[in-house]
């Protein structure tokens, strides 16, 4: 019996239109006191609208998918722009940069026959054969593929004529949620929810199942795409040059109520707030103040370059370099809604304002239901401001205990979130603001780098003996950047207290002359060490933060052992240590074929992540050893003679280059600040 099922879903852009029925504002949940705030900071906070931020973010809600450089990306931004042109700003920008966008068009109709690949790995294709223009069923699982492109790009090599994904991965498969992202995919792929997939599995337990498949996506170059990046600025009244930035995207994936309609209903209230008050006379900002709804901040990247995402805020940090000059912190939002049943809140931030943030939760009361983590990743617009541009940065992110079910699927509805979160953050970050506008020093300490650079070299010095010279020598020049960090802490501290006893105007100013001298030389060393301390890679291209030397380090330790295992005809030793390898963490699971074409996407890659500070991470390629040694078509010797090559010729080259670049770059840092306190 063959079955003819019609699914209700479109290729690739999945437009969902949901009933969103209002939230009302309910009491905030108590966190405990402010007693640690200033009678000022108190009254700041005190002109807080939660309600007018939470009918912003119904509105936010209310507009839908908004996808990068598409008509309704835009028209989103032009409320913002209008919004804040309505306050008493004193500039508001609006700037497009080109993109790719997704088209929907809806013409295309697809009917072939459904074939159930499981999780889509090579060995299950191979299990079916030639699928002949058939359509490959797919449990979409992140742990195990990384990113739904390589069982796509199997599924071409395999004859495939569509992807049909359902799921996201094992723990976090929501019966009703269709998950859509972006797809690197050679042929068509579609999302369904689970409960669909296992309707069309129980039907090909009786036959044959036929899916008709209607709609198309034209993903188009960068040259017909245009996305906007809208920016209001208040000006400082004396230290016009150094920035306070607080921001957000504006695109999502279907409603993106918590990701992140959230944020940009955020960034609106802060700037009313702050606008407000200061047309009031309660409130004065001498630094200036930039508040940011980026665009295409989930996918946009033109071809050619691996990672796409980032693109809104990667293409702000690289128009404004007069504001990364200038940033004293970055205060982005990525999810700051979202009702989770148990646990803390988080924060991820760079490490030299730890004592910043940890200083806010105190105050605010917040401890024990907010806390903080080191350092940001590449998935939140976060990463552009400190990673790119070599800023200070706090991320507020919504991936709390629940969301992974909700993640990026029509479920990210106004429904599920809780306005005593978004209370929460903009008590938070209106705090931060108003202090890091008013500091005296800005507020960087950099011996928490300093301590968590040490751990990576200590552990590395383990996995890398044959290294060990090359990295003390790092260490000792860690060391004394760390001397240096401490000495300036003391010349911080004794600059605010010294203002703090001036008892006349002159003797303020000079102190203040003093202050902006060592303000600068703070920013500046930490644009350097920033940057160049952090790398990026992992297991598919970009998705891992670490020490910079740390990729080739863990590769190089698990090759050494796969080395060390054949040298003793330990086979299945050494393929468990290869396996282990970043790229071999999905690469075991597809063909050569597929392998070769997903690395070459992540290694031959520009703009995002390799040009700026050179923070990509080589990648090695075992894949082409494990598959011979695992089928017996490559003998042991062979094996570890190319496993000797790659350790000895790639990664031993590219660690050794790594430790030089932190030394120069610590070494650089701890001058400045030497000559800082001088």
């Amino acid at each position: 019996m063959k079955t003819r099922v019609v699914v209700a879903v479109s290729i690739g852009i999945l437009l969902g239109f949901l009933a969103v029925t209002p939230l009302s504002v309910g009491a905030p949940s108590k966190a405990g006191s402010m007693s640690g705030l200033t009678d000022h900071e108190l009254q700041v906070l005190g002109g807080l609208d939660y309600d007018h931020a939470w009918s912003q973010f119904e509105y936010l809600s209310s507009l839908g998918e908004k996808t990068a450089g598409s008509d309704e990306e835009r028209a989103a931004q032009r409320y913002v722009y209008d919004t804040f042109t309505g306050m008493t700003m004193d500039e508001v920008r609006w700037e497009t940069f080109p993109v790719a966008n997704w088209k929907h068009y809806g013409t295309t109709v697809l009917v072939a026959e459904v074939v159930d690949v499981g999780y889509g790995t090579a060995v299950e294709f191979d299990r079916v054969g030639d699928l002949g223009g058939a359509i490959a069923l797919v449990h979409r699982d992140d742990n195990i593929q990384a990113w739904p492109n390589t069982p796509a790009m199997e599924a071409g090599l395999h004859g495939a004529s569509a992807v049909v994904f359902y799921g996201y991965y094992s723990g976090a498969d929501n019966p009703d949620g269709i998950k859509q992202d972006s797809v690197f995919s050679p042929v068509p792929g579609i999302s369904i929810s689970p409960r669909s997939a296992w309707h069309i599995q129980e039907l090909l337990e009786s036959g044959p199942v036929t899916l008709e498949i209607s709609g198309r996506v034209d993903t188009l170059s960068e040259k017909f795409a245009e996305s906007v990046n809208v920016a209001a600025v208040m000006w400082g009244t004396t230290r016009a040059d150094e920035y306070v930035v607080i921001s957000g995207h504006i695109d999502t994936w279907w409603w993106g109520s918590n990701d992140d309609c959230s944020s940009i209903a955020a960034v609106l209230e802060f700037a009313r707030l702050f606008s407000e008050a200061r047309a009031s006379g309660t409130f004065t900002n001498e630094r200036t103040l930039v508040f940011a709804s980026v665009g295409s901040e989930e996918t946009g990247g033109p071809g050619g370059t691996w990672y796409n995402w980032l693109v809104g805020s990667y293409e702000f940090v690289q128009a404004h370099p007069e504001i990364m000059e200038g940033l004293v912190v970055e205060l982005n939002m990525d999810g700051v809604s979202f009702k989770k049943s148990s646990g803390r809140y988080w924060a991820e931030n760079t490490w030299e304002i730890n004592g910043f943030v940890a200083k806010g939760i105190s105050d605010l009361g917040l401890t024990g239901t907010l806390s903080y983590y080191n350092p940001v990743w590449s998935w939140t617009d976060a990463w552009s401001f400190a990673a790119k541009g070599g800023g200070s940065a706090i991320e507020m992110i919504g991936w709390s205990t629940g969301f992974d079910v909700i993640y990026h699927t029509q479920l990210d509805s106004i429904e599920a979130q809780d306005p005593a979160v978004l209370r929460m953050v903009l008590r938070f970050y209106g705090l931060l603001a108003t202090r890091a506008v008013h500091a005296l020093v800005v507020p960087l300490d950099f011996v928490p780098t300093c301590d968590w650079a040490a751990g990576y070299l200590a552990s590395e010095r383990r996995t890398v003996p044959s290294e060990a010279s090359n990295i003390d020598a790092a260490s000792a020049v860690l060391a004394s950047l760390r001397t240096q960090a401490v000495a300036a802490n003391a010349y911080a501290a004794e600059l605010t207290k010294r203002y703090a006893e001036a008892t006349t105007p002159e003797e303020k100013a000079a102190i203040w002359e003093m202050a902006d001298e060592f303000n600068a030389a703070l920013i500046g060393a930490r644009r350097i060490i920033t940057p160049y301390t952090l790398g990026e890679g992992g297991t598919m291209g970009s998705w891992d933060v670490f020490l910079r030397s740390d990729q080739h380090a863990h590769d190089y330790g698990l090759v050494n052992a796969a080395v060390a295992s054949l040298g003793k005809n330990r086979v299945n030793n050494a393929l468990a240590a290869l396996e282990s390898v970043y790229t071999m963490e999905w690469g075991k699971y597809y063909s050569r074929e597929t392998y070769r074409n997903t690395i070459d996407d992540m290694v031959h890659t520009y703009m995002y992540w390799g040009d700026d500070f050179d923070q990509q991470q080589m990648y090695v390629d075992v894949h082409g050893v494990y598959l011979g040694l695992k089928d017996g078509s490559m003998s042991p010797e062979d094996a570890r003679a190319q496993l000797l090559w790659i350790r000895d010729n790639q990664l031993v080259p590219w660690f050794e280059e790594d430790l030089g670049t932190l030394q120069w770059a610590w070494n650089e840092g701890a001058g400045i600040l030497a000559g800082a306190v001088a």
